[in-house]
């Protein structure tokens, strides 16, 4: 009954537009009505105790990051730097969105902050190129998912503060590939895609423009570069590689490119505590939600009940993705997992993934349901930006996203592809 209760309430409630904070937040306050023992007090210490630790310092510091960057003039040089690396080849203008969000995903880890900051630049230049504006649009949009995946994943911090024992920096190390993976399959995508349908090349560069644009890029780049390095050689942590790139980031927009004036810090500042309120009250109200649930005891039955009717990992797995698909249509990722997370971690156990495995295989479905109707936050910003209806990107998106879907099924069943990394590291046995 309880349980019955919280989903219709939390159903009802998004579908009447309440923000999903608060639908989750009302929903599991009218289901505790029916639990014994339970009062209000009980329901602010969860939501405290959920919020009150330091791995999501992290989270904090990222989003600073992350804002100073995606407001410092980063974009516009990954976008020159990616001219240099691949804009000679076919398609030129959509492997360079490629290759550039490739590298702002290590930069934000945002892939609204990619769809916002990349699609004003690329759309309207590729659309004065000569391509589409559908498929500008859907190139911006698809190679957003990227920012989720590649390190830093606020996406992946969460699900590590969710599991428990998951080292943030083994799935920080474990992402890399797939979100390369992803990149060169978009990148392949535009590959036919030039060849059929738009062959017109850049113009050369000289030797000396091209050496100032990967020297002005690469600076932005580094950032990835501190994170990933100093988690890995032990020097510091994920939330202190999060302090580290804060600070670097600070140094690098306001010191060194000069975008963003000391004026404006005020103004940054408090969108970064918007944010970043907006997600501790979705970890905090989630909280509840998933205690509900491990309270009612549903995590294991649900365990035992499919271990019984599915035999097979490899069916499990394939369930499992076509099951995240549908939820990161409807909930953003950050709700979604901390509400599922408790509900896998015992089916996961059950057949032998490692959690490392899971937390991928759930950000990626997740950050690919940014880019799907009805809720996709990405493909929202990128019809804003491009000034598009969503039924002309339905077309070019399919293939873009059938491509996606390839390395989706290769992270699933080949983790040894990726997993190598992190324990060659020591971060995961």
């Amino acid at each position: 009954m309880t349980l019955a209760i919280l989903g219709a309430a939390f159903i009802l409630l998004t579908a009447v537009g309440m923000p999903i904070s608060f639908a989750i937040g009302v929903a599991s306050v009218l289901a505790t009505f029916l639990l014994p023992g339970v009062d209000n007090a009980t329901i602010v210490q969860r939501m405290l105790v959920s919020i009150n630790t330091f791995p999501l310092l992290a989270v904090i510091f990222f989003v600073f990051a992350g804002v100073l960057m995606s407001r410092g003039g980063i974009a516009k040089r990954l976008v020159l730097m990616a001219e240099v690396l691949v804009g000679w080849l076919p398609g030129s203008l959509a492997q360079i969105v490629c290759v550039a969000s490739m590298f702002f995903g290590g930069v934000t880890g945002s892939a609204v902050a990619e769809v916002s900051s990349i699609g004003s630049m690329m759309i309207p230049a590729m659309e004065k190129d000569g391509y589409s504006r559908r498929f500008a649009t859907a190139i911006v949009l698809t190679a957003a998912t990227m920012g989720p995946i590649i390190p830093p994943s606020i996406g992946m911090i969460v699900f590590a503060h969710v599991a428990g024992n998951v080292s943030i920096a083994a799935l920080f190390v474990a992402g890399v590939i797939p979100g390369v993976m992803i990149g060169l399959s978009l990148m392949a995508a535009s590959f036919v895609h030039g060849k059929l349908y738009h062959q017109k090349k850049l113009p050369v560069l000289p030797l000396r423009e091209k050496v100032k644009r990967v020297f002005d890029g690469m600076a932005g780049v580094f950032t990835m570069v501190i994170i990933l390095g100093g988690i890995i050689s032990g020097v510091f942590t994920a939330t202190e590689a999060g302090a580290a790139a804060s600070v670097y980031a600070f140094f690098l927009t306001v010191f060194v490119y000069r975008e963003i004036k000391l004026g404006e810090l005020p103004e940054i500042l408090w969108e970064c505590c918007l944010t970043n309120a907006v997600v501790m009250l979705l970890i905090a109200s989630s909280s509840v939600f998933s205690w509900i649930l491990s309270y009612e005891n549903l995590p294991t039955m649900l365990a035992e009940n499919f271990f019984n009717l599915i035999q097979s990992k490899w069916a499990f797995l394939l369930i499992l993705n076509g099951f995240l698909l549908i939820v990161g249509m409807f909930i953003d990722m950050t709700p979604a997992i901390i509400m599922l997370v408790p509900m896998l971690l015992p089916l996961a156990q059950k057949f032998g993934i490692d959690f490392v495995h899971l937390g991928l295989i759930i950000v990626i479905n997740l950050a690919y349901g940014l880019t799907t109707p009805p809720v996709g936050t990405a493909l929202f910003v990128a019809l804003k930006v491009a000034k598009l209806e969503m039924d002309k990107i339905i077309a070019p998106l399919l293939p873009l996203l059938a491509c996606m879907t390839v390395v989706l099924l290769i992270v699933t069943y080949l983790p040894e592809i990726y997993v190598w990394l992190p324990r060659s590291f020591g971060l995961m046995k």
